[in-house]
């Protein structure tokens, strides 16, 4: 612990990765000591770690940035956070060499976060310090300088719109970090396992533990009543009730290893519908997506403005498309072939990268006409939550969706911790362009699969190989997966959620009422919106 000496402590406010990103970066940090053995190992001097906040601060003023991100800490539900480990980068360093790392998409709950620490600490902080504010030095006094030059300038270069949230696995020469970024990255999903401060060392590392936090808070405190029940302290946005409870029950009975309804682990796959039952879906997100490509191609050739769907994007006539799904749902496919053509002609030709760099442009600049959020920000935070409950009792995770394949799986990960391997969904055709020693796959004019109804459990058992015992939706399209899902005498839950809270998103039963009737015969839970979710999307 840094002494009365010791004027002024540079520390480091961050976030301890769970397992998941531990086993990535002590890989990585293989790896790069093998190419660079003066590099540093990952060890107890030089934890990994997410930065929230790098700072001077006066010894004798550290207890009171520790009670003011405690309040932080305390206030946010930090351990729910769902981040994606998407790609290595490297941050220079003298002498030819850099610093690599695991990057982090910044969600808006991550920067909210950051926003809120810094404002807590910011009083507290001097501007600059000499190398004795660190553990120790560097063999460089270039690097030293450069790494008081970094803490000094956080906030104003690396906090906000320029917040790069990432853990350092490792220092290299430049040569074989470009060599590194190059290589094809796997993305992975993890969350926050700890909070800490800690004193800086040697390349900015986390190298001194001087004040750990409780994540936990008002709302998953334990109770002596939860303490003798865990459970009970799950689902904090889900309101007591008849569906918290069957899902409470249902999780209990197959994870109590020795009961009658035990279900191994491996076996514990859940299935999810993705529109209208993890995210808003008046008006489709994806659909939104595409009226925009339409129009585009309309002003391109006006001799498609009188032509379904392009007529109806021009004119922005949502009640078209409305009708058109409304009469899908009830067996009536009419509209279907015109939107089925306008859909595989509207992104034919681009490559899935520009595809996808188009879809996350779309995610990350639009925003919902009713509920004033990017939709990227419309997802529902109790099956957020839901999913991560899941998770943590070992159940593996899928999204079965009616919508495209490709354009859930750019955001999946972001929204809901689900990597793209683990999305099933409608695809169009895609071929492959071949390109000198390299190649692209391009997107076709042609349906692939359309994954909505009977489809549905056909292609679970076809990407997944294993019946699921968890499956949720939210209309008729999804009742041969919520059947799929039941298979006696093994336990399953098949859930409904039911849009009737007009006050906070939408009331409507439309292309659900089949859906509603079965669920009633046969006993699925029903989740109302209005009444079993105390939020209905993070603020």
């Amino acid at each position: 612990m840094p002494t009365a000496t010791t004027t002024i402590v540079a520390i480091d406010i961050l976030l301890e990765p769970d397992a998941r990103m531990l086993e990535r970066a002590e890989a990585s940090n293989a790896r790069l000591l093998q190419a660079y053995p003066n590099g540093f190992a990952l060890d107890a001097a030089h934890r990994p770690h997410i930065t929230l906040l790098q700072c001077f601060v006066p010894a004798e003023g550290l207890d009171k940035v520790y009670a003011a991100v405690d309040k932080v800490f305390k206030s946010a539900n930090v351990p729910s956070l769902n981040l994606e480990g998407y790609k290595y980068y490297y941050a220079p360093t003298p002498g030819a060499t850099g610093v690599a790392g695991i990057c982090a998409r910044p969600t808006p709950a991550l920067l909210k976060l950051q926003a809120d620490v810094i404002a807590a600490a910011t009083p507290f902080t001097v501007k600059t310090a000499t190398i004795d504010a660190f553990t120790a030095p560097h063999d460089n006094p270039a690097m030293d300088a450069a790494m008081i030059a970094y803490v000094g300038e956080f906030v104003p270069k690396y906090s906000g719109e320029h917040f790069n949230p990432h853990v350092s696995t490792g220092a290299g020469s430049r040569d074989y970090l470009d060599k590194m970024l190059a290589e094809p990255f796997e993305p992975f999903t993890f969350s926050p396992a700890g909070a800490a401060v800690y004193q800086l060392g040697p390349f900015g590392t986390a190298a001194r533990k001087l004040k750990g936090f409780d994540l936990r808070n008002e709302a998953t405190m334990t109770t002596p009543a939860m303490q003798s029940n865990p459970a009970a302290a799950a689902l904090p946005s889900w309101n007591d009730g008849p569906a918290k409870q069957s899902i409470l029950d249902f999780v209990n009975r197959v994870t109590t290893a020795g009961g009658p309804d035990f279900v191994p682990a491996p076996d514990r796959i859940a299935v999810f519908d993705n529109d209208g039952t993890l995210w808003c879906e008046q008006p489709v997100i994806q659909l939104v997506h595409i009226m925009e490509r339409w129009v585009e191609m309309a002003q391109q050739n006006p001799a498609l403005r009188d032509q379904q769907p392009w007529k109806a994007a021009v004119d922005n006539d949502m009640t078209w498309f409305r009708t058109a799904i409304k009469k899908h749902y009830g067996g009536d496919e009419s509209d279907m072939p015109a939107i089925a053509k306008g859909v595989l002609s509207a992104f034919e030709g681009l490559t899935t990268e520009e595809f996808s760099a188009r879809v996350d442009a779309f995610f990350r600049t639009k925003s919902h006409p009713k509920l004033k959020r990017l939709y990227r920000d419309c997802g529902y935070a109790p099956m957020v939550e839901l999913l991560r409950f899941l998770e943590a009792h070992g159940f593996m995770n899928y999204i079965v969706s009616g919508g495209g394949r490709d354009f859930i799986r750019q955001i999946a990960g972001e929204i809901y911790g689900i990597p793209p391997e683990r999305v099933v969904g409608t695809s169009s055709s895609i071929g492959f362009r071949e390109q000198g020693d390299g190649g692209d796959l391009l997107m076709k004019a042609k349906l692939d699969v359309f994954d909505d109804g009977a489809m549905k459990p056909a292609r679970i058992w076809s990407r997944i190989g294993k019946r699921p015992i968890f499956a949720a939706g939210n209309s008729n399209g999804d009742i041969p997966m919520l059947q799929f899902a039941n298979r006696p005498p093994r336990p399953a839950l098949r859930l409904l959620v039911l849009h009737d809270d007009a006050a906070r998103e939408f009331d409507y039963v439309s292309g659900a009422e089949k859906s509603l009737a079965l669920a009633k015969q046969y006993g699925w839970t029903v989740v109302s919106m209005k009444n079993d979710w105390k939020e209905v999307f993070h603020l």
